[in-house]
């Protein structure tokens, strides 16, 4: 009785400020009741019956969309028809082909018809800059609006239109314009989907731009756009590229909280990261995901177990971590060179300057041993400690580029 009541109490509000003409404009809409358990007052008829309310309750309701089912008045559809074929507003001249199509597009509007179907992605392709993509997103909104008010677009817009938004915004080197395509609730209609995510992420992996990257990353996952493998390698890969390693440990561990599954050679290129930075903790803790996924071991991870040891003074163990996962002589000799003419340059460079002589003479007898026992163990060591040692010209080898390929996988 006390439920029938209270429901009775709040369908009245909800009939009165229906009947205000501040809200008479929401009438097109989908009638939402505050504070309803469904939500919509159609819907609410039914639960009011199934939870047994008064039969004043369901006449009242009924009565309500009865008296309301006729179309809105058609000054409102006068009203929005207007403020969808207003003139376009003044701003910078976009480039002529662009405002051609911007202009035929807008003629047809004012015409009260609907423009061609190609018009709208011709538009899109041909942006260029940024006054190119203001015009293209007010004829999107434009559009829209038009199409919403003629009962011909009751749905957002199909993610092809969307994709080929955040490619012009990519074209005109504005991408932080295409994040609304990312967004449920956008003005203009797009369709969110991870396909304009991973353009987004493409684009800030080839500019090594970790702070487009985390915005692109942070709208995805605001709007349950949930990153994928894909999706983590280009992100890992971006913060690799960009020298960020904080960052990227930092996402990788996120990513494997939140349930993103890594690819394997993935763990190959933090393995050999956090090796090539000195961080053995680090390295220490990818190996054990590695344990956890069941990984075996590959050359790369291998070789980054080596250079924790070595750090840690057991050059011995580093030998015998070698030969025991290492079976591919030619890999093994490869990687071997870098160890000794590239990787004292990648760790020197994380320490101070003054420190920096102290740790590669410290590095040096640590490899020179470790190189020492490979040789008594019967392997073949292609490079000489005391003539090549941090020698190298970079961090660009055949072996470096293996492991970021993922070709090291054996």
């Amino acid at each position: 009785m006390r439920s029938s009541r209270s429901a009775g109490n709040a369908l009245r509000r909800w009939c009165y400020t229906l009947s205000s003409p501040s809200v008479a404009l929401g009438r097109n809409e989908r009638l939402r009741a505050p504070g309803f358990p469904c939500g919509d007052v159609r819907e609410y008829i039914v639960s009011a019956a199934s939870a047994g309310a008064s039969s004043w309750v369901r006449s009242c309701v009924s009565s309500h969309l009865v008296a309301n089912s006729t179309q809105p008045r058609q000054d409102f559809f006068r009203t929005f028809s207007e403020a969808a074929v207003a003139e376009e507003p003044a701003g910078e001249a976009g480039s002529p082909a662009v405002e051609s199509l911007y202009k035929e597009l807008n003629d047809s509007i004012r015409q009260k018809c609907l423009p061609k179907a190609t018009l709208l992605p011709s538009l899109l392709k041909n942006c260029a800059s940024p006054a190119d993509v203001k015009l293209a997103l007010d004829a999107v909104d434009r559009l829209r609006r038009v199409k919403a008010v003629q009962g011909q677009q009751k749905t957002n817009y199909n993610k092809n239109i969307a994709q080929l938004m955040v490619e012009a915004c990519i074209r005109s080197g504005d991408p932080l314009a295409a994040l609304p395509t990312l967004m449920k609730r956008n003005v203009y209609g797009f369709t969110p989907s991870l396909d304009q995510g991973h353009l987004l992420l493409e684009h800030a992996f080839g500019q090594k731009d970790t702070k487009l990257m985390l915005k692109v990353l942070r709208t995805m996952v605001t709007n349950d756009i949930f990153p994928t493998p894909v999706s983590a390698e280009l992100i890992i890969r971006t913060c690799k590229d960009a020298g960020n390693t904080e960052l990227l440990f930092q996402l990788a561990k996120e990513m494997r909280g939140n349930g993103v599954s890594l690819k394997k050679h993935l763990y190959d290129m933090l393995i050999a990261t956090a090796a090539n930075v000195g961080d053995v903790k680090q390295l220490y803790q990818v190996q054990q995901w590695r344990e956890e996924q069941g990984i075996e071991h590959t050359t790369a991870s291998a070789f980054a177990l080596a250079k924790a040891l070595v750090l840690e003074g057991n050059a011995e163990d580093a030998a015998k971590t070698i030969l025991h996962h290492c079976n591919d002589a030619e890999k093994r000799n490869i990687y071997l060179q870098i160890m000794v003419k590239v990787w004292p340059l990648q760790v020197g460079a994380k320490v101070a300057e003054e420190e920096k002589h102290a740790l590669l003479e410290d590095l040096k007898k640590k490899v020179a041993i470790m190189c020492e026992s490979l040789v008594q163990s019967g392997c073949n060591v292609p490079v000489d400690v005391n003539e090549d040692f941090a020698k190298g010209a970079g961090s660009k080898s055949k072996a470096e580029d293996e492991v970021w390929t993922g070709g090291a996988s054996s």
